[in-house]
């Protein structure tokens, strides 16, 4: 393979975020094959105490990708005979999706973490605000009077969903693709609950065509973030305005805006108007990734390879605009 050519394809840049479901992986399938008596006891200890000595943040970067970084590992501990038993029964392709998912649980989440925590946030704001008196507003006119505890409590509710959401998908991600191999499963006779288990998954996607080809799951999780980031947006909107002298409902910490180098008497409300624009990328990954799948032909592509890291994108926008959210 041209060296150009290689490199063009390669994911090694984007796996670092996964080898550590890589090498969770390839040591449940081995003791999986070790139940099964697909391999002897001997060889999987050897395999397994291989695997045991792996760092994951030190794979070989110059690999093709994590999968065959870790299968490289093994071979130079082991020798060809005993660590070539280490892809028997699995490939790329179960491999990948099965680790892309791992990852995402731990995403969704730390994510659902600091909606809590952001929930929470607010219900303490709340509960010293309910009888602030503010003017309330549509179509930017001045309309009514309510209770600033009202409003926050508005953005609780609305918190609520996003997190209802992510949880329905949370339940969709933690199914287990491995088994599937390249997308027939295979002749040997594996035991995928096991291999489930010990991963920590609730189940396995049954069908082995849908188990390798299908990236729904990160579309899915991928309109939930969106939707977060739309709520996260409109607060920061809100705060923007209320924040301005005209209309001065509320005023900003200092820590979290800026000053102009020839106008000092400004208060910038930076941090909020980069989160408001940050919504705008997580629509962006979004769309970009139902675009690069929507027209994809059954089984694997490496098409998918593409998306994921827009996937990784999106967790950490979100991440990263909630923990500023919650220390304003």
């Amino acid at each position: 393979v041209r060296e150009d050519v290689a490199k063009f394809t390669s994911s090694r840049k984007d796996d670092v975020r996964l080898a550590d479901a890589v090498l969770a992986i390839n040591k449940a399938h081995v003791v999986m094959l070790m139940e099964q008596k697909i391999i002897n006891w001997q060889d999987g200890a050897k395999i397994l105490a291989a695997l045991q000595k792996q760092d994951s943040q030190k794979l070989d970067p110059n690999a093709e990708d994590v999968h065959m970084a870790v299968e490289e590992v093994v071979l130079a501990e082991t020798g060809p005979e005993v660590g070539g038993n280490l892809h028997i029964a699995k490939s790329r392709n179960d491999q990948v999706t099965t680790a892309i998912r791992m990852a995402l649980r731990n995403e969704l989440l730390s994510v659902m973490q600091q909606v809590l925590n952001m929930q929470e946030s607010l219900l303490t704001s709340a509960s010293k605000h309910t009888e602030t008196i503010i003017l309330a507003y549509t179509h930017l006119q001045p309309a009514q009077l309510v209770t600033f505890a009202h409003y926050l409590l508005s953005h609780v509710d609305a918190l609520g969903r996003d997190l209802q959401r992510l949880q329905s998908v949370y339940e969709r991600v933690n199914l287990c693709p491995l088994g599937a191999g390249a997308l027939a499963t295979t002749s040997f006779p594996i035991n995928r609950k096991t291999t489930a288990e010990l991963l920590g998954f609730d189940s396995v996607l049954e069908n082995s065509i849908d188990a390798v080809g299908s990236r729904d799951f990160i579309l899915e999780t991928q309109s939930a973030l969106t939707l977060l980031a739309v709520n996260l947006s409109r607060i920061a909107e809100d705060l923007i305005i209320w924040s301005s002298p005209e209309f001065g409902t509320i005023e900003l910490p200092d820590e979290f805006t800026s000053t102009s180098s020839i106008m000092p008497q400004k208060k910038n409300p930076e941090v909020l108007e980069v989160i408001r624009a940050r919504a705008s990328y997580a629509l962006g990954d979004f769309v970009a990734s139902a675009a690069a799948l929507k027209s994809l032909p059954s089984t694997y592509n490496l098409d998918f390879q593409e998306i994921t890291p827009k996937l990784w994108s999106s967790t950490d926008n979100l991440t990263a605009s909630l923990s500023i959210f919650l220390k304003l």
